[in-house]
């Protein structure tokens, strides 16, 4: 049995998942609904704020992107984290902090505090994913892995639904803070039923015992050490601009430490000793399958962070829908994602079981999700309102069912590394959705619309498509790029 093969059979709990792993899925359903409920209120209530405190929509775009460049920033620090420590303990924290987070916005007394709340919402909300899958990739087979994330994903799309029936009545009614206050404190009560029902999760010495959690080496060798120290010094100096180029330098200082730190682990020798989270990126930027699911990751999230965004402003700017009726049409895209999740886990599922593979049955999923989220490229070029929602129904589903897809193929990069591995995935993908959130609302501002920005976001899954196709191969986990 190879080695890859070995890490992928320690992680499996059994060939057929018990029923305790899939109520545990669904408890991750619930986390991954409450994360969406927090984050997509200040896109249900941003024609509030803009009227409020006077913004344009590409400073409106610049306060949805503080919220991502955290997420982003915190992807990869969550990743190890969710790695090397109690992934219980470190899923019930991060809820408690991104809930508090999240109701402290409600509070805030002027726009600067409310960035920080949001901010602040980023870096809690940052171990969602991270946590989910590490726990996925431990307690379900890998034929089942893909109707697994299906299901906690779902949540995105469910609570993407549940939000405007909630969050868009109150701000209508006793303004956008009460819906703060509301959303924030539901997350408090997910705590102690997670901490109940995640109690036969391996403890974290018996995880380290499997080998699953690299030993800590001690200390960088001098090289390393020195390409790092001058990469944190240049993203400082950039962030240090922002006091003549504003907000967009602080997205290139996080630019700068993110890719730049990819740069720095591929240039420098597999650091085989030192700290663990520095010899875990080494191995995983050597693998070809990282940078495959890389393009896959950033084309998805643009397309579905741009919907989720943009979507209750699109509504109601350009297509004339009054605040309550806007917010609650733009629950049904998302309820045709809630299903794209559920059936792009289970197509794939199914088509395994029949013959053609893991491989190619999520390759065959992902090309019909292409076509269907392609159907967005017409939405700003057809003046019926039912035939524009239908569209955008067809092109959430069709997100949602690649995306299922997407962090099913994230567990199969690297067994040992699941966490790590999407953290610095979603810290990519939200990295360039904080750049693109702004960049659309300048559009929006220049040409009066979003209908580019619509064509862009139809087309763009099908750049990850090519990728996979192209680079996934028949390899397996942890085969590095020469192999």
């Amino acid at each position: 049995m190879s080695a890859g093969a070995a890490e992928v059979e320690s992680e499996i709990v059994a060939p057929r998942a018990p029923r305790w792993a899939w109520g545990l899925c669904w408890l991750m359903f619930a986390s991954t609904v409450l994360c969406y409920m927090d984050r997509q209120a200040m896109a249900l209530v941003g024609p509030l704020i803009r009227a409020e405190y006077g913004l344009t929509n590409e400073s409106y775009g610049w306060v949805l992107a503080a919220f991502s460049l955290t997420y982003a920033a915190f992807q990869v620090p969550a990743g190890q984290i969710a790695d090397r420590r109690d992934v219980r303990a470190v899923y019930a924290s991060a809820v408690g902090w991104w809930s508090a987070a999240g109701l402290a916005a409600a509070f805030a007394p002027g726009l600067g505090i409310l960035l920080a709340c949001r901010a602040l919402l980023g870096v809690g909300e940052s171990f969602n994913w991270p946590c989910a899958l590490r726990v996925t990739s431990r307690i379900l087979p890998p034929a089942d892995r893909g109707l697994g994330s299906g299901i906690f994903n779902s949540g995105a799309a469910v609570g993407a639904v549940l939000t405007p029936l909630v969050v868009t009545p109150l701000a209508a009614r006793y303004g956008w803070r009460a819906a703060f206050v509301a959303v924030g404190s539901i997350g408090f009560l997910w705590i102690v039923p997670w901490l109940r029902l995640s109690r036969r999760l391996p403890s974290p010495a018996a995880t380290e015992a499997r080998g699953a959690v690299p030993a800590d080496g001690g200390r960088l060798d001098s090289p390393a050490r020195l390409a790092y120290a001058l990469l944190a010094i240049a993203s400082a100096l950039v962030a240090c601009s922002a006091s003549l180029f504003g907000l967009p330098a602080i997205w290139w200082a996080v630019a700068t430490l993110m890719v730049g730190g990819l740069a720095v682990a591929r240039a420098l020798p597999p650091q085989d000793a030192g700290p663990a989270w520095a010899s875990s990126l080494s191995r995983i930027v050597r693998l070809r399958r990282f940078w495959v699911l890389v393009a896959v990751g950033v084309s998805i999230n643009l397309c579905w962070h741009f919907l989720v965004n943009w979507l209750p402003s699109y509504l109601q700017d350009d297509r004339k829908m009054a605040f309550l009726k806007g917010g609650l049409v733009s629950a049904l895209p998302y309820l045709a994602a809630d299903a794209g999740n559920l059936l792009g886990g289970g197509a794939t599922r199914g088509l395994a079981r029949r013959g053609p593979g893991t491989r190619r049955a999520r390759l065959a999923v992902m090309a019909a999700s292409s076509v269907l989220a392609s159907f967005g490229a017409w939405v700003g070029w057809v003046d019926n309102d039912a035939v524009v929602v239908a569209l955008l129904m067809i092109m959430a589903l069709g997100t949602a069912a690649y995306m299922a897809n997407y962090f099913s193929a994230c567990q199969e990069v690297s067994a040992e590394h699941t966490g790590l591995v999407v953290g610095v995935l979603g810290g990519l993908g939200n990295l360039f959705v904080a750049g693109f959130l702004p960049v659309a609302g300048r559009i929006k501002d220049a040409t009066g619309g979003f209908s580019p920005v619509f064509v862009a976001a139809g087309l763009l899954p099908f750049v990850g498509l090519a990728a996979m196709a192209w680079g996934w191969g028949k390899d397996s986990p942890e085969s590095p790029e020469s192999a």
